[in-house]
């Protein structure tokens, strides 16, 4: 398979068929995820990434999101390569499970790949907007962390 042929069978297994075990087959033993939670300060200016390792650390992140949103299709709309490499832009769409309204965010996947699997995957999604959209947040969350307000 291409990186992009391996990125859409995920985005088809894990998230439109909420199939776990795919998470098993495709992302390696000690593969990284990171960008799929806040960074955290760690002193004066040192942040550290959140990164979950491994498929067990992802499968709790996918079912926190499932137990959110469901009918979830994740399309990419445009993409580009570079050997192992592949970015991709990404439109997740899905419904709310608490109150059936659709939910929409954008993102981007810069993810490396071997032998039809994810080693490594850097994701940069608009969790805010959707967070917003599933009620958690308000909707203008944005704005008033922009101001400096609260």
């Amino acid at each position: 398979m291409t990186n992009l042929e391996i990125l859409e069978t995920w985005f088809q297994r894990v998230w439109n068929e909420e199939d776990e075990t795919a998470i098993d087959e495709m992302f390696v033993r000690d593969g990284r995820a990171v960008g799929l939670g806040a960074q955290t300060r760690v002193g004066g200016s040192e942040f550290r990434e959140h990164e979950m390792l491994g498929p067990d650390e992802f499968k709790v992140f996918q079912k926190a999101l499932l137990g959110l949103v469901q009918d979830v299709k994740i399309s990419v709309t445009h993409h580009m390569t570079s050997g192992e490499w592949l970015c991709a832009l990404c439109v997740f769409e899905g419904r709310s499970r608490k109150t059936g309204e659709p939910i929409k965010m954008t993102g981007t996947v810069y993810g490396r790949f071997s032998d039809d699997q994810i080693i490594e995957a850097f994701n940069h999604f608009d969790f805010l907007s959707l967070f917003q959209q599933l009620g958690s947040l308000d909707g203008d969350t944005f704005d008033r962390c922009l101001c400096g307000k609260q």
